[in-house]
């Protein structure tokens, strides 16, 4: 299966699922679980992860500046699930959609 859009991953599955790690962590940033579902039913997919059948979406907030990371598993060809959600942040993205550098590791010049 080619997942080019969010709609790829919704229109084939039965049940979106939000996982407790994922409730977790929206709450941590603040966020509602129907924040976290406006971000996934109206984001853009910026990474995949075919090996592990994830995608990372970008999806904006309800009345907020504030885009929303949400990775989300599409192993199960019945449910989609959710299964983290964070703000992402500088330096480890430039922009909601572009990653930034890498911090270099600590002791190398």
């Amino acid at each position: 299966m080619d997942i080019t859009n969010t709609s790829d991953l919704l229109e084939q599955r039965e049940t979106l699922r939000v996982s407790e790690h994922a409730l977790r962590e929206a709450h941590k940033e603040g966020l509602r679980i129907k924040e976290v579902l406006h971000a996934i039913f109206n984001g853009v997919i910026v990474e995949r992860y075919p090996e592990r059948r994830r995608v990372l979406i970008a999806g904006p907030v309800p009345g907020e500046p504030l885009p929303v990371h949400v990775v989300c598993d599409y192993a199960d060809r019945d449910e989609l699930v959710a299964v983290t959600v964070y703000i992402p942040n500088r330096p480890h993205w430039i922009t909601e959609q572009v990653r930034g550098l890498l911090p270099k590791a600590l002791g190398t010049s």
